[in-house]
């Protein structure tokens, strides 16, 4: 009997032990997909979307190798007869559905005083016969017709016009930037005439001009010449069409760190310091015409280099250089890696949970970038099993917007595990457009070690870089 007991106690500690061997060799077995990883960015990476020169549309060898292109259009242009929008022609001109088919974005300025060397008017005929309030000028900036602002007729043609623009810019996402023009030479919120008199309108029209641009334009950005109190409270972003002319760049910087006021025909508009704008909304702008392009980079490269930099500049362009010629690339290059945004997957932190079965990770990321991301576009996370099949995706919480060089934005997600990915297993991510179909790129180092599985950037393989963690 003492013997039997004895047997029957040896057995269950036998099965205990040999539970507790495979409980151990269990835990030890899915120990391995805990791991902590951080990893570098790759600041030199720029060939991403709403980044760099943006080329006149109709530049096509330009825009071939540009990732956004330039709209300019006058009143004349958009609008030859009363109601009528010359949309086929806008869209002829500036090969709109070529540059969508290779999913390019656009950066959209609407004038009505364009100064040229020939007296002419850039609004339609048939509005000046209904207006006439205006003034024919011939200055050091060329002859023109700058327009009456103010004026209740102009003002309400220009709200069909500008309504008419807008909803078809609303469509789709393509027009990604609307520079507010308008208002004087070449849309740029300045106007003199003959006498060196203001011809700009104070500060309420001003207000009324700019409020009509932020009520239309939902799909795209605002953006204005100079940082308007008015603007900025509506959130809209600035640009320098002044790039490598130094006196009027230091000048513009000022406005921006210190606030200012310009004159008008009126009163004053006061302009509101936003020293860190670039980090929360767009800063653009154009090399000057009143420089040649071979002296601004030539001698003048570190002035402009200082400048893209310290004004956190996301693109230039209409004017460019000629960044296709071979003799150019280093230069182009040196602009372009000061421009825009670097995203990139910061830390993964992996751990196993045993109770629900599910591999949770922790996903963080930062913008290594001189300066923000400003589009809430959609970021997705997809688990690939061995044989690089899909296993697993979801869209993450996460707002491109928040990221900053100097703290993590971390988001989680529960992974289900399953044989599939028990030996080895990939992690990749998207970012698209709102429409789906440009990518960014995540700024990972080296940028040239990029994978890809279809269109999902891979950044971690398990169990491949757990070797190299520990390493």
């Amino acid at each position: 009997m003492a013997k039997h007991y004895r047997l029957i106690q040896f057995i269950k500690i036998l099965v205990l032990a040999i539970a507790i061997c495979i409980l151990m060799l269990y835990v030890k077995s899915r120990s391995s997909y805990n791991v902590n990883i951080g990893f570098p960015s790759d600041t030199s990476m720029y060939d991403n979307p709403l980044i760099g020169f943006a080329p006149l549309a109709d530049e096509e060898q330009f825009c071939e190798e540009a990732k956004l292109v330039y709209l300019k259009l006058t009143w004349a242009e958009w609008e030859p007869r009363e109601g009528y929008y010359d949309i086929a022609g806008l869209e002829e001109r500036y090969h709109i559905e070529k540059w969508k088919s290779q999913h390019k974005h656009a950066v959209l300025r609407f004038m009505c005083d364009v100064p040229r060397s020939k007296s002419h008017m850039d609004i339609p005929e048939w509005l000046y016969d209904k207006t006439g309030t205006g003034t024919f000028y011939d200055t050091e900036m060329g002859k023109g017709y700058a327009p009456d602002y103010s004026d209740a007729v102009f003002r309400e043609y220009h709200r069909k016009a500008m309504e008419a623009l807008a909803e078809y810019c609303n469509r789709d996402h393509f027009v990604s930037f609307v520079q507010l023009g308008s208002l004087g030479h070449w849309g740029e919120w300045h106007s003199r005439g003959n006498n060196g008199e203001s011809l700009m309108p104070g500060e309420e029209i001003c207000t009324e001009y700019a409020s009509l641009y932020s009520e239309l334009f939902t799909n795209a950005i605002c953006m204005t010449r100079r940082n308007y109190d008015f603007a900025m409270d509506r959130g809209m972003g600035v640009f320098n069409d002044m790039v490598g002319h130094s006196g009027d760049t230091a000048e513009w910087l000022d406005w921006i760190n210190n606030g200012g006021s310009q004159h008008t025909s009126v009163d004053k508009l006061t302009l509101k310091p936003v020293p860190d704008i670039g980090l929360k909304r767009p800063v653009g702008g154009e090399f000057t015409s009143s420089v040649p392009m071979e002296e601004i980079i030539g001698s003048g490269l570190g002035d402009v280099l200082q400048y893209v930099t310290s004004s956190r500049m996301t693109y230039l362009g209409p004017k460019v250089p000629d960044y296709t010629d071979k003799n150019n690339a280093l230069i182009a290059d040196s602009i372009l890696r000061r421009m825009g945004y670097r995203i990139y997957l910061s830390r993964l932190k992996m751990l196993y949970n045993y109770s629900s079965n599910t591999l949770n990770m922790s996903l963080s990321f930062r913008n290594s970038g001189n300066a923000g991301f400003y589009f809430d576009w959609p970021v997705t996370m997809v688990v690939f099993d061995k044989d690089k099949n899909k296993v697993f995706w979801q869209g993450l919480d996460l707002d491109l917007r928040t990221l900053s060089k100097d703290e993590d934005v971390t988001t989680t997600v529960s992974v289900p595990f399953s044989e599939k990915i028990s030996d080895e297993f990939y992690v990749g991510f998207y970012i698209t457009d709102y429409d789906g179909t440009d990518y960014v790129k995540l700024a990972q180092f080296p940028a040239e070690n990029i994978t890809y599985f279809d269109d999902v950037q891979i950044v971690y393989h398990y169990p491949d870089d757990n070797k190299k963690d520990k390493e």
